[in-house]
């Protein structure tokens, strides 16, 4: 397992304000935004099905908002990577500081997310801006269509290009990273010493969609939309502890996360970081195990 923390979570989680760490409230983002100091705002358009993000984008975002584009930036995705490696395979270091300096981020930028999805792409962004060693990086909460609803300002203009200097550094972890990460084969072996999460609607890991039971072995289906309520706000701190420990997720846990592609897994990562417990982020995910060679391991 790749080493990496979000906070030691360990008998403090009533003394520490977890959930401020990572999701801020659409109020107080306006009131920074019409501050001295705004943050950086990053635009994640992402969802299934969704052909052209960045024209949703252009129709309406947050106020100096930079679109990003999930797979090339918070991903190394395209066909020069194997099956085995997952849709969303992690970026390279270099490659996402580009990217980065040209949102205008420095090393001391705060920086908030969101996306058109209740925070369940969002959260991707925040997952790997913190796994690049960023940490003033928090998750609207809501996203956009919870911002529209309240009436709040609204952009098409793109931002004017900014150029940041931001530098990252990779840790010692084998993937460099600065959050922890599981590889195939510690996700096999992970249950049932730990808590495995599978974050992907119920469907899909009974396998109700018409295929077959799609799931990795001794894994507990949680689904990250059933962390967020209708107006696509995460639940309270108390709803979402009483819902992660009948699962067993404690503090004390061994927790691991995936999903199809390490999208919806990152927001269960995020939901229980809100709690301080710490989980690890099965990045390949479903698209990387069901193209392994033992499929014999799939139930």
């Amino acid at each position: 397992m790749n080493s990496g923390g979000q906070g030691d979570g360990a008998g403090a989680a009533c003394a520490v304000d977890f959930r401020s760490q990572h999701v801020i409230s659409a109020a107080t983002l306006l009131k920074q935004l019409e501050g001295g100091q705004p943050p950086v705002l990053l635009d994640i358009r992402f969802r299934p099905g969704l052909a052209d993000p960045q024209a949703e984008y252009d129709a309406g975002h947050l106020p100096g908002a930079h679109y990003v584009h999930l797979p090339t930036v918070l991903a190394d995705a395209g066909a020069h990577r194997p099956a085995a490696d997952g849709a969303l395979p992690l970026p390279r270091f270099d490659t996402l500081q580009d990217s980065l300096r040209s949102y205008g981020i420095n090393d001391d930028s705060r920086v908030v997310v969101y996306d058109n999805r209740s925070g369940l792409s969002a959260a991707r962004a925040w997952w790997v801006l913190r796994w690049a060693g960023l940490t003033d990086v928090v998750v609207l909460d809501g996203g956009y269509g919870y911002w529209l609803g309240q009436g709040l300002p609204t952009a098409t203009a793109r931002p004017e290009p900014t150029a940041g200097t931001i530098t990252l550094k990779v840790s010692g972890a084998p993937d460099g990273g600065y959050l922890p990460t599981i590889s195939t084969a510690e996700a096999a072996a992970f249950a049932p010493a730990g808590v495995l999460v599978d974050a992907r609607e119920a469907q899909h890991f009974t396998g109700s969609t018409g295929g077959s039971p799609a799931h990795i072995p001794g894994a507990q289906s949680l689904p990250s939309s059933a962390d967020v309520n209708e107006q696509g706000l995460l639940l309270s701190s108390q709803a979402l502890r009483t819902q992660a420990g009948e699962a067993g997720l404690t503090s004390g846990a061994a927790v691991a996360t995936y999903c199809g592609a390490g999208v919806l897994a990152a927001h269960k990562v995020l939901t229980l970081a809100t709690l301080g417990i710490n989980a690890s982020l099965y990045v390949g995910s479903w698209s990387a195990w069901s193209a392994g060679p033992d499929q014999s391991l799939v139930r």
